[in-house]
């Protein structure tokens, strides 16, 4: 298979044996809030962990990063996971997420009068953060000619604060998801959403409708064949309750890829 130019810039040149795949890269997009932009530590991995599988690049928002600098997602050991699994398979992990941002500003209509109203101060400040996931997507893919395979969801803690949202919530991600497919022109791209599990009242804020917002995650597989859902119960946390430390982070990531694996050979009936 031939590779066009900007993929192989997006690619930082990678090695020419990029030009005689025989597939193209497995592109993941990994979005959401705070749990997937990261709250764990690169300085806390074991080397083995630091040093980056040779055929995973990480994309963030658009540009590419090494994998384990810094603060980490659940992009690390995923990458480590997948890279195992399908060690001749170019890999690319395409991450877009905003801390603190509710359902509402990942919607591919942004109704800013709704994020106003209900005063969420971190979709104010953030934006329409779909619009900028598909601007940073075309910044990373300009030829247009690559697809995700999957989305990789964490979300829904500040959903989890608000009745409305809560209640909406599986209408909300079932309207991204569609959107993303429809968008990104992958009909058949799939989706491991995983579950959110804060304390109801943390040192950080109170999320009260946690479990309907599990409740609706868990709920979308039913209607849409393509998706899985993932419990996080048991992962390692910060003081706050809330965010994913850096063990909690290496878990995350290593079921998202027991998840995902099985589900790339799935088809839509």
């Amino acid at each position: 298979m031939r590779f066009t130019l900007p993929i192989l810039t997006a690619f930082l040149l990678a090695p020419l044996t990029l030009l005689h795949a025989v597939e193209p890269p497995l592109v993941l997009i990994l979005s959401g809030q705070s749990n997937m932009a990261g709250y764990g530590k690169a300085a806390e991995l074991s080397a083995e962990w630091r040093t980056p599988p040779a055929n995973v690049t990480l994309i963030h928002w658009g540009r590419t990063q090494a994998l384990a600098t810094g603060s980490i997602g659940p992009e690390v050991t995923l990458a480590h996971a997948l890279a195992r699994a399908m060690p001749g398979r170019q890999i690319v992990l395409f991450k877009a997420a905003h801390g603190g941002t509710s359902q509402l500003a990942w919607q591919p209509e942004l109704d800013q009068a709704r994020i106003d109203r209900l005063k969420l101060s971190h979709d104010q400040r953030v934006g329409h953060a779909y619009a900028q996931l598909i601007a940073a997507w075309e910044k990373a893919f300009p030829a247009g000619d690559i697809k995700p395979a999957a989305l990789l969801w964490m979300q829904g803690e500040s959903d989890a604060r608000v009745p409305e949202l809560a209640k909406d919530y599986a209408q909300h991600l079932t309207l991204l998801m569609a959107a993303l497919r429809r968008d990104l022109g992958a009909p058949q791209m799939k989706a491991v959403i995983a579950e959110i599990n804060p304390a109801k009242v943390t040192p950080v804020s109170p999320f009260p409708f946690v479990d309907e917002v599990r409740a609706a995650q868990r709920a979308i597989p039913a209607k849409d064949p393509l998706t899985v859902c993932i419990s996080t119960d048991g992962l390692t946390k910060a003081k706050d309750q809330v965010h994913y430390d850096t063990a909690g982070q290496q878990g995350l990531g290593q079921r998202f890829a027991e998840a995902l694996l099985p589900l790339l050979t799935k088809n839509a009936p």
